[in-house]
């Protein structure tokens, strides 16, 4: 294009001069030679040009495009000025735009002018002027200030270089970061040198952080990687237990490729190193190892070590007395899968994989202590390791469970062997079939510290002692009818050291097979029916104490039967509670189970056994899981489904479920109820701002199961800056757990764009007890949000109190500085 645009320009001159007679040459002179003006291979030919203007566009394999009006200065035809707006596009994908630019051929370079900006992925950079190299094909952008999305750097304060890989880098000198995009930002990070690394890291180098003019903060060194799992975290706060506190972590990645570990090439392990300082505790240090490969499911994929020297173990969270813990606490966590690659010849689709589950405690207290959101969830973790075969129909596993904490109590198998098969048609036919078998060498301990200060006193307290209600809460159902039999014997009886070993230390091996056939079929069109048959085996041997081996058949049969009523409501549009028509669907069912099972005897061990509960046990014997507490059984659930289904987005949406039934027994395993309790579980989801979900339970022919149970959520936002959440349980009456009347109150209100409050309630009407409270108070500052609290739990023995600081860069996510505790 510069070719033909300087020809024409040329011409476009001497057509000018001709219309002046006194300046044409005479016939017989020789024409001067043209002018030889070296190509631009990378700006296409024009076809048919304007006389003002040139317009060009980018085609493919080109490095830029230039559009604009295009002039050539006066008496260069090697240098020219192009008007705006300009636009160019470099081969390596970065965007300029300009208000005007100039093309000199002689030093091959394209610089444009007036408010410069040069777009590259998430980086911005902006300055007066800027130049292109049209030999190296590369963009000079030094004096430009920068911002890299949603980093602002210091304008005039960096500089722009590559390293060995030919990647930017970003070096300032005395010079600031900030995500606050406005004139005066309210905060900056400064350091004497920072090095910015694209999508990688930025390292400081005696960094501190401004507010305002005033340094608030300072560290001689930080990288902090553009990755929120990595980089610098501290978390300061307070509590009753742990007094002032500052949690730190680091986080970096280690790892190469699958064979290395400290290699450099796509690592994989990230790490994650503590040290943590408790006023009333001491230091703890640790770290945790995750492979960020494992993302198919969270619960897996990490090591976790921690070890601290407590300086006051005794100080706990409850207030209730314990003995004496070792100093020395520590925790080691590995939950893993490790796939393997086996070839089945005769499952080619089978899936093998090594799993590890295992928790290693210094102590009793210590979730409690150092953990409680944990401890909340599963305060005696298992510690098992299994091989597994997983096909579309089967799953054998072979488990060894391994009791690593001897101070609660847990069950140790070694191993047990399990294959369960689901339910699936029967060589094509319509009979499906499902079926488990299992063999397993089973020993189950009670805690040593439970024998010592909580079995003995219940063994040997006289039924007045008003000690003994709440000796009794802390164990579970199973030693609470050990204990009253035991305590029911009179002395010298034969039978107490069966039950005490049963109670303290049951061992067995066991062999257990349950075969399951059923089908489905439809009666009129309209009655749908689906009988089963089961049989199954359990054997008991090499069973310690006094008890003999056993063996006992089991045999079950039974029927679910349904039938569906729907109408139609189209009429009904509800627009505020989100109806857009309404069908009603109605199901009523009976579901009949039969169950024989030798009876094992009340005084014979059981270690997988009925724990407590409020909700009906599962009525299919495949899928009970207390093998040794199957018994005889023969009832009928009866219910009633109930569905309302509208349309929105083009689609069904379930709008409102109602599940209603109650068991009705001919023979009861549990409570020798004539009838249970009358169960609704319903969920209503009419709009995404609201939702409700209730459970209840109650008695209503004869006395039903004796107890009645109510929960209710309901998360509402009467308005876009209002929301709150209530949930209410209420028990009362059962025969094994308190009685309780809880609810749980959380609310938010904003009041504006800076201003937040939060509030938690967690009330016990029961005993009248404010069990947590909780406030919390949100300022935005344009990219911080600062959140402040205090909380309060009433633990009855023993009040705790704590308070909570929260900083988060809201506009910077991945590079952030999370100043943040959630200890609750």
């Amino acid at each position: 294009m510069l070719r033909f645009l300087c020809i024409w320009s040329s011409s476009l001159l001497l057509t000018v001069s001709a219309q002046d007679g006194t300046v044409l040459p005479p016939d017989e002179v020789t024409p001067p030679a043209p002018v030889d003006i070296p190509p631009v291979p990378t700006i296409p030919e024009l076809v048919a040009p304007s006389a003002h203007e040139l317009n060009t566009q980018m085609p493919t394999g080109a490095d830029i495009a230039i559009k604009g009006k295009i002039t050539p200065v006066a008496g260069n035809l090697k240098q020219f000025l192009v008007s705006g707006p300009i636009e160019l596009k470099t081969n390596s994908g970065q965007e300029v735009f300009a208000d005007r630019a100039e093309l000199n051929l002689e030093t091959g370079t394209y610089t444009l002018f007036g408010n410069v900006s040069v777009f590259h992925g998430p980086m911005i950079q902006r300055g007066d002027s800027v130049v292109y190299d049209l030999k190296s094909k590369k963009l000079n952008t030094s004096g430009l200030s920068v911002s890299y999305d949603p980093i602002i750097l210091e304008s005039g304060q960096f500089e722009m270089t590559e390293d060995k890989n030919g990647e930017r880098v970003f070096i300032g000198t005395d010079a600031g970061i900030t995500t606050h995009d406005v004139e005066t930002p309210a905060y900056w990070l400064r350091a004497d040198r920072t090095t910015l690394y694209p999508g990688d890291k930025m390292v400081f180098n005696d960094l501190k952080l401004y507010i305002g003019e005033t340094p608030v903060f300072w560290l001689p060194y930080l990288s902090q990687p553009l990755n929120a799992q990595l980089g610098y975290r501290m978390l300061p706060g307070g509590r009753t237990n742990w007094g002032l506190y500052l949690l730190q972590s680091y986080g970096i990645m280690l790892g190469g490729d699958e064979d290395s570990l400290l290699g450099s090439d796509k690592p994989w392990l990230l790490s994650r190193w503590h040290f943590d300082m408790r006023g009333r505790r001491g230091v703890g240090a640790g770290v945790d190892l995750f492979d960020t490969r494992v993302q198919d499911n969270p619960n897996l994929g990490w090591l976790k070590l921690y070890f601290m020297d407590d300086s006051d173990p005794s100080i706990g969270r409850s207030g209730i007395p314990r003995g004496p813990v070792d100093p020395e606490r520590y925790r080691a966590e590995y939950q893993y899968r490790i796939p393997l690659s086996w070839q089945d010849p005769l499952h080619p689709d089978a899936d093998y994989a090594l799993n590890y589950d295992l928790h290693l405690l210094s102590d009793n207290h210590f979730l409690e202590d150092f953990d409680p959101r944990f401890y909340r969830n599963n305060e005696q973790p298992d510690n098992t390791i299994f091989l597994t075969r997983r096909t579309d129909d089967s799953l054998l596993t072979g488990m060894a469970r391994l009791r690593l904490n001897d101070f609660y109590r847990a069950d140790s198998r070694s191993p047990e062997i399990s294959f369960d098969q689901i339910r699936r048609p029967l060589f094509g036919s319509r009979i499906l079939h499902e079926g488990q078998t299992s063999f397993g060498v089973l020993e189950e301990n009670m805690a040593d510290p439970t024998v010592d200060t909580l079995l003995e006193p219940l063994l040997t307290l006289p039924d007045d002692d008003p000690e003994l209600a709440s000796l009794y809460s802390q164990v579970g159902r199973y030693e609470q009818l050990l204990i009253e039999q035991i305590r029911a014997l009179p002395a010298g009886d034969p039978r107490y050291d069966a039950l005490y070993q049963q109670l303290t230390n049951p061992q067995f091996m066991r062999f257990h097979s349950y075969q399951e056939l059923s089908t489905q079929f439809t009666l009129g069109n309209w009655l749908h029916l689906t009988p089963h048959m089961g049989a199954g085996y359990s054997r008991y041997f090499h069973v310690a104490g006094p008890a003999e081996d056993a063996d006992r058949a089991l045999f079950s049969m039974g029927m679910e039967a349904s039938v569906k009523f729907y109408k139609d409501y189209p009429e009904i549009r509800v627009r505020s509670l989100g109806v857009d028509g309404l069908r009603h669907t109605m199901q009523p069912y009976a579901n009949w189970s039969y169950l024989s099972a030798g009876e094992l005897g009340q005084d014979y061990p059981s270690i997988d056994r009925i724990t407590f509960l409020t909700r009906p046990a599962p009525i299919n014997v495949g899928r009970f899981p207390a093998i040794d507490d199957l018994d005889d059984w023969n009832l009928v659930r009866l219910g009633v489904r109930n569905r309302l289904v509208t349309q929105r987005n083009g689609a069904s949406y379930q709008w409102l479920f109602m599940d209603t039934y109650l068991d009705s027994y001919v023979e009861d395993p549990e409570l020798q109820r004539d009838f249970s309790n009358l169960y609704n579980d319903i969920t209503w989801l009419p709009l995404p701002w609201l939702a409700v979900d209730v459970q209840t339970q109650f008695p209503i022919i004869s006395s039903g199961s004796g107890y009645s149970e109510f929960t209710t959520g309901l998360r509402f936002m009467p308005s876009p800056d209002t929301e709150f959440t209530i949930q209410q349980r209420t028990l009362s009456g059962h025969p094994y757990l308190l009685d309780s009347n809880r609810l749980n109150f959380r609310a938010y209100n904003r009041f504006n764009e800076n201003w937040g409050v939060g509030m938690l309630h967690q009330w016990e009407f029961d005993d009248s007890t404010l069990e947590l409270e909780q406030y919390t108070l949100h300022r935005n500052y344009e990219n911080w949000i600062v959140s402040a609290g205090l909380t309060h739990r009433n633990n009855r023995t023993r009040d705790e109190y704590g308070f909570l600081v929260n900083f988060t860069l809201k506009d910077f996510p991945d590079a952030s500085l999370p100043f943040r505790i959630d200890a609750e």
